[in-house]
Order: structure tokens, then sequence, then C-alpha cells
């Protein structure tokens, strides 16, 4: 289900570019373009999808020109309220629209709008069963709680046991059936917050998602020119830049239920001491690899702790948890503190190589399992 009846919202720019564009092996999160329309008239005139997403009388899309104006309502809700977005899941096989993935806010029947948002998915028949549905609904809800969101609200009609699997894989917690808040009538009822998505606990530390809140840390963090040497551009880094690598932190993250980019936090307090990735490991130009890589970025003052080696432990048993079978880890040749942690966690040295990012790194691996 969808509620468009969105609140007045005020756009500050803190809240914008929060979903940036996301592309994966199989498929791109993007806004809706003109030039969707006749996938959007394709899917929204089925009553086979439309039945599933709003109260009856159930509209069905006559044309196109209605399929142009309900892309253009998107836009408008999300200029209004940037917190507020409906995703394109665009498939690499055909290159076309095969559904959407929204985030919206949601007005309760008995006492309107009170900042809660919900997460919605619907596909084109045809895209069923390939994993389209869970794999955005992720990604949008990672984007969602790095834009600040605490919760997303997931309801459906309870013969509804498709979109019943993408919460349960989601593992939002399942709130039974009962009376929906937002819709009237029985409802099948999801919460999903962050650390459904991702929350790792150490004897010392807590793993969880980055949020837009974390930014000053971030900043500070990749502005010291000895963490920055050995991260991305390896030069300190502006706080726009920064923002936008907070932003796009989801998408690079890849759709690995197990992957993400952690802040690490001593438990007990909420303020970062680094940041630590379990991701996709960018295959060099020609080389045919798709591997996952482990990384660490400290800040200064959380040295000397073993905190990095605890928190890269962490991921590497998420990592086999997750059936991913073999961890890399890649570094500068002079990065010796990494090679150290790497040591530490039993890596393999595998040299001197240039099968990723597009450069020479000495590697490590890890059997997982």
């Amino acid at each position: 289900m969808s509620n468009f009846e969105e609140p007045s919202v005020e756009a500050s720019a803190d809240l914008r570019g929060w979903y940036p564009d996301v592309v994966t092996e199989h498929f791109t999160l993007r806004p809706y373009e003109p030039s969707d329309a006749p996938e959007v008239l394709d899917i929204h005139s089925r009553i086979d999808v439309v039945r599933w997403l709003d109260n009856p009388p159930f509209h069905l899309l006559a044309d196109e020109s209605e399929a142009l104006e309900r892309i253009e309502g998107y836009r408008v809700r999300e200029e209004k309220d940037p917190l507020s977005v409906q995703r394109a899941i665009i498939s690499h096989d055909t290159g076309r629209a095969v559904g959407s993935v929204l985030i919206a806010p949601c007005t309760r029947i008995d006492g309107g709008f009170v900042g809660e948002y919900e997460l919605g998915w619907h596909l084109h028949p045809d895209a069923a069963g390939r994993g389209y549905a869970t794999k955005a609904a992720r990604l949008l809800a990672l984007q969602a709680f790095t834009a600040g969101l605490e919760e997303l609200v997931i309801g459906m009609y309870p013969d509804n046991e498709p979109s019943a699997a993408v919460a349960a894989r989601l593992g939002a917690e399942d709130l039974g059936i009962g009376p929906d808040p937002f819709y009237g009538g029985e409802g099948h009822n999801f919460r999903l917050r962050p650390e459904h998505l991702a929350h790792v606990e150490t004897e010392r530390l807590v793993l969880r998602r980055f949020t837009r809140h974390d930014l000053d840390f971030l900043a500070e963090l990749f502005a010291i020119p000895e963490v920055a040497r050995w991260s991305g551009p390896r030069r300190p880094r502006t706080r726009e830049e920064v923002r936008t690598g907070l932003a796009n932190q989801p998408g690079r993250a890849g759709t690995h239920p197990a992957a993400g980019v952690f802040a690490v936090c001593v438990k007990g307090e909420d303020r970062p001491i680094g940041q630590v990735v379990l991701g996709p490991l960018p295959a060099s130009e020609g080389v045919d690899r798709r591997d996952h890589e482990i990384g660490w970025h400290l800040h200064p003052d959380a040295h000397g702790h073993g905190y990095a080696t605890e928190a890269a432990q962490a991921l590497v048993a998420r990592a086999a948890a997750g059936g991913i079978n073999e961890v890399f880890a890649v570094t500068a040749p002079e990065n010796a503190a990494s090679q150290a942690v790497c040591a530490r966690l039993g890596m393999s040295d595998l040299g001197l190589r240039d099968d990723w990012y597009d450069q020479s790194v000495r590697a490590f691996r890890l059997a997982t399992s």
C-alpha cells in the first residue's frame, strides 16, 4: 500500500540529496522520467498490480497522459518533502522500468501525520521472482535511514503473501494482522528499523549504519591527512565530498544483505571512532572478478586499542554468516599499519596485485569458512 496524501514539510537543503541513483549488477534505481510513461501505464493499468496499492475503488490508468501526470506527481511530492521519494527499478536486461520502490509519509486515520513514513514496492508481474523487490527495498530503506529516518512502516493486505515474504527477507519486525491505522480495515503490518538491516556488536564495539547526523565526524575524519592519504582520492576531502560519499554509502555497499558501510562506536558512546566496510571490491578494467572486501579507517585518537582488528573480525564473521566464502583487503603498498591488521586477522599476503581499483595494491585474502 502507499499513501499519497503527504504533509507539507519544510524542504531544507540539509534534507536534500540523500537518495542518489544506485546502479547494481542487475538494476538501477533512479527517479522516474517522462520516457518511462509507457511502462508506468503498463504496470498501473493492471488490476493484479493496482489491487494491492490502495483501497477500493481501484483506479487503473487509462492512457499515457495519465501516466505522465503520475510521474509529475512523484516529482512534485519529492520537491515538497525531500524525504519522500518514488524510484523506478530499471532492469539492465531490458533497459525499462519494471516496478517501483517508494518512501512516503503516512497519515493516520485518527491523528494525521506524526512523522511516520512507509516503505513500499510493486513490480510488473513479469519481473516477479528475480529479487528486484527485496534488493531495491533494502537499498531505498538504507538511503532513508542515512537521511535520518529512524523507522519505516510496511503495510499490506493480509493476503498479500509475496509482499509479506519481502518484508520478512528484509528482517522487518512482524507486527501481525490487525487494524491498519493508515488505511483502515485489516492489514498485515511490519516495522523496519536500521538495526534490522545492520547491527553488529563485539565485546567492546557496536557497528551501526551511518546517518546524516554523523556528517560532522566523517568530515573531520577525512580531513585528517594521515587518514585521508589511505582513502579514496588520497588527499583530505571537502565537507561536500564527504556528504556525497555518505549519501552514496548504501549504493557502495551493493545488494548483498551482509554488506555495508558501518560506523564503529565504543559501547555506551554514540559518536563514532571510525568506519569499516564490507562490500564489493571493484575489479580493474578488463578484469573479470566479483570479490568482496573488508576495509577500515579509524580516527587517530582511537589507534592502538585493537579496535580496527576487532571490528574487522566482526565483519569477517558477518560475511561468513551471509554466505560470502572469502574476503579480501587491499592496501597501499606503503600502508604498514593496515597490513599489520591484515596479519592479525590471519589473512594470506598475496603481494602486489593489479586486479582491483585500476592500480597496484598489496592484497590480502581470508577464507571465511
